[in-house]
């Protein structure tokens, strides 16, 4: 943490400690300031030969953020600073790399109207057209920088309107955003009972997007309009949901936001659909979804996590154990070429069922005390293009193409006694490793199996431990096997232990140790741990980054005031 990071920190805490109390002491409404510090830091060590890790120049590394708001009625402000000293951690977006105020806004909101002015995070719908927001450990935020409307003219409706440009590090990107959205309670607006007939929303979006083309192809779209149409159904324990979006005609980019040159252009779509169908002891949750041609940037040479307009997640069960995110799913959503200009995908087709059943108390397979069962499949498919040279190509027709990702998982949960629970865990996983992460097999297997215990000592005191191994099929990297224990003094400490042994290859066998504790306190807390970091892709709902193998000691701080 730097030296005007730590000043910044200090004065807005002390500002707000003083505006806080002088409100009470004098019973005048002069606002609420308050905020949070979050730094991350690690010290790398200088070499380990056993995963191939060199560290760089500047071992000492930290990712610094101070956020402050201030609100006084209707009115509110705030600004977020950020602090990547003496250099950002290694696998962030290098372009972060200083320090400074990255984001500032200012806004209004009265019972029928809210107006924002600066940066603002918006998503309209699920995000198919438009997402905007922050998650630091992916490295991205996207706030959109410029104007912001809300209008609520009834409980009935609801509609935006944007304008501006996506944050990129310290600036913003070239191209410019607009849109507005509008959100229809239709029990409301037409006097539909609710409780008879069931609930009924819909919404419509519109965004545009522009960007300046100085290249030499002909006719290529400056400008670029999204549609979207969703409506959902909801009654007693049904829920029904759709959404299609719908792209103008764009260039082509690949994988590493390089502009295609082709005269061709193409338009994109998305099909959404999914239910739920819930009880008291079993639920079911369909998703199908077609995606062709739908990754957007407002750049057009923006690649990875830079610039993402929209949000196409994976729409995958999203696993909780170290092994089981060693394969993750990654939503392939745009054109993937092969050497030259010949198309090999424009997207994915597939979704996944999940069925979660309890078995309650005295039953065959529920005992004494209960158990819980979930099975999850999920399937995609590339969206294959039915021709060969995009220049040359007439007909723009898309099929099911190869398997991209395909788990099949199944969660036993099972509480023996009020001290002692367990849950096992198997999962098999088909993974087109060169797809997703552009290297290596296209039919990569693998055999998961994670057996996981929590027992309960006293009133605050808990042990949890678990076993995993993971049988590998076409990865050079071969198996793994994990181990962890933690020890939780509840609500304060947590001590853990763990490790990932990597094996059954003919080149490299490693441990990937990890040893630390947490201390929470309030809205305060530290965690301060030493080991190894594996070399692989990090998801959040399906948005990954890729982190690099290293070796050192991290320290994470956060504290809100």
């Amino acid at each position: 943490m730097n030296f005007r990071f730590s000043i910044l920190l200090m004065c807005f805490t002390t500002i707000s400690m003083v505006v806080n109390a002088q409100s009470k002491k004098k019973k005048i409404d002069l606002g609420k300031l308050s905020g949070s510090i979050e730094s991350n830091m690690q010290y790398y060590n200088k070499k380990d030969d056993a995963i191939g890790f060199v560290a760089p120049d500047d071992r000492f590394r930290s990712n610094s953020y101070l956020k402050v708001n201030y609100q006084n009625k209707g009115f509110s402000a705030g600004l977020q600073y950020e602090a990547y000293e003496p250099n950002i951690l290694l696998g962030f977006p290098e372009n972060l790399k200083g320090n400074g105020i990255t984001n500032y806004y200012a806004a209004y909101s009265s019972k029928y109207v809210s107006a924002t002015l600066g940066h603002f995070y918006e998503q309209f719908g699920s995000g198919l057209l438009l997402r905007s927001w922050e998650d630091r450990q992916l490295g991205i935020n996207n706030a959109l920088f410029g104007g912001k409307l809300l209008i609520t003219p009834s409980d009935a409706v609801t509609i935006k309107a944007v304008y501006g440009k996506k944050r990129d590090a310290y600036t913003t990107g070239n191209g410019v955003i607009w849109g507005s959205d509008i959100e229809l309670s239709l029990n409301k607006l037409f006097k539909i009972n609710e409780e008879k007939n069931g609930a009924f929303t819909t919404g419509l979006s519109y965004v545009g997007k522009q960007e300046s083309y100085d290249g030499t192809i002909n006719n290529y779209p400056e400008t670029v309009h999204l549609f979207s149409i969703r409506s959902s159904y909801q009654k007693n324990n049904i829920s029904l949901n759709a959404e299609y979006a719908y792209r103008t005609k764009d260039g082509s980019i690949n994988d590493l936001g390089k502009i295609i040159n082709t005269n061709r252009f193409f338009t994109g779509n998305v099909l959404q659909l999914g239910a739920t169908i819930s009880g008291k002891k079993e639920s079911w949750n369909f998703m199908l979804r077609k995606v062709n041609n739908f990754s957007m940037y407002t750049d057009r040479q923006a690649k990875l996590n830079q610039l993402i307009l929209n949000y196409v997640p994976a729409l995958t069960k999203q696993h909780h154990f170290a092994l089981t995110n060693i394969y993750v799913y990654n939503a392939q959503t745009r054109f993937s070429f092969l050497p030259g200009n010949n198309l090999n995908s424009a997207g994915e087709m597939g979704g996944q069922v999940e069925w979660l059943k309890t078995f309650p108390k005295k039953s065959k397979l529920g005992g004494k005390t209960g158990l819980q069962l979930g099975v999850n499949f999920a399937y995609y498919a590339a969206l294959a293009f039915d021709g060969t040279d995009i220049n040359t190509t007439k007909i723009y027709n898309f099929k099911a193409g190869e398997t991209n990702f395909r788990d099949f998982s199944i969660e036993v949960k099972k509480s023996w006694n009020s001290k002692f629970k367990t849950n096992f865990t198997y999962m098999n996983v088909l993974y087109n490793q060169n797809k997703i992460e552009g290297f290596g097999s296209d039919n990569v297997q693998s055999n998961i199996v994670v057996i996981e215990s929590i027992i309960k000592l006293k009133k605050t005191h808990s042990i949890r431990a678990d076993v995993q191994h993971i049988w590998v099929k076409n990865d050079y990297r071969g198996n793994w096997a994990s181990a962890t224990i933690e020890y939780t003094i509840a609500p304060m400490f947590n001590f853990f232990v763990a490790d990932l042994y990597n094996y059954g290859n003919d080149f490299k066998k490693a441990h990937y140790y990890n040893v630390g504790t947490s201390f929470t306190k309030g809205s305060a807390s530290i965690i301060v741990s030493y080991g190894r970091q594996r070399e692989g892709l990090m998801c959040v709902g399906g948005v990954c980054r890729l982190v690099p193998a290293s070796t050192g000691l991290s320290i994470a701080t956060s504290f809100s005031f």
